[in-house]
């Protein structure tokens, strides 16, 4: 039987460091996909819910919150208007990101890390949007499904910390304010969206801004504004 040598064995296992080296930030990578991925899925259930919502209430998607904001629910968030309903397979795997789980009591209608727009009726419409998406907003409204967005990935900057939450703002810039509810990039610094026409694509910074948001959370959880 052969025996190795000290030196032998260290050019091994120098070799399998090496090899070890080149695969960790592929399979990494392939994590960060797989994630994406399954974000991506999630919010095309979250759309499919909507849309069947909307068939039962007059064409319209539930609102993004606040009470008495829904006319047709007994909610006052659209998580509650979704599972309340029905309408929603309400699991922690279907309501939750895997790029940002959560450790406290996932079934509370704000934690999950789908959001809806939380808007005011000070500012101004996105192109091809109702006035008041606030108070939800007919499917048919929608001048142009397929740039309007939805629901997207988003959470909530509390005590330094990002945290799921089930609404998101993004046009306080121009009016002087700032929020700690954001859409998330947290996939590769991209943020997945749903759109109104169906789909679902991650979005990156670049086109973020196109599509009229003015400020995000960073993968990393840094405030960005544009």
């Amino acid at each position: 039987m052969k025996r190795f040598s000290l030196i032998e064995i260290m050019v091994v296992l120098a070799i399998i460091a090496i090899l070890v080296s080149l695969l960790i930030p592929t399979l990494s990578s392939a994590r960060k996909q797989s994630r994406a991925a399954v974000c991506a899925s999630n919010l095309n259930q979250l759309g499919v819910s909507a849309f069947a919502f909307a068939m039962d209430n007059d064409r319209k998607v539930p609102a993004a919150g606040a009470s008495g904001s829904l006319p047709y629910t007994k909610s006052s968030w659209w998580t509650g208007s979704l599972k309340e309903g029905g309408y929603i397979n309400w699991t922690e795997e279907a309501m939750t990101c895997p790029s940002l789980p959560f450790d406290g009591d996932w079934t509370n209608e704000h934690y999950v890390s789908y959001g809806a727009p939380r808007e005011y009726n000070w500012r101004e419409p996105r192109p091809g949007e109702v006035k008041t998406p606030y108070f939800g907003f007919k499917i048919t409204e929608v001048e142009s499904p397929s740039e309007f967005f939805w629901y997207a990935d988003s959470a909530k900057l509390s005590n330094g910390v990002l945290k799921q939450w089930n609404t998101y703002e993004y046009g306080y810039k121009n009016k002087g304010r700032s929020s700690a509810l954001r859409i998330h990039t947290r996939h590769s610094e991209k943020a997945n969206l749903w759109f109104v026409d169906g789909h679902v694509s991650p979005q990156h910074l670049t086109s973020l801004k196109g599509l009229g948001v003015d400020y995000i959370f960073s993968e990393s959880g840094a405030v960005i504004n544009f």
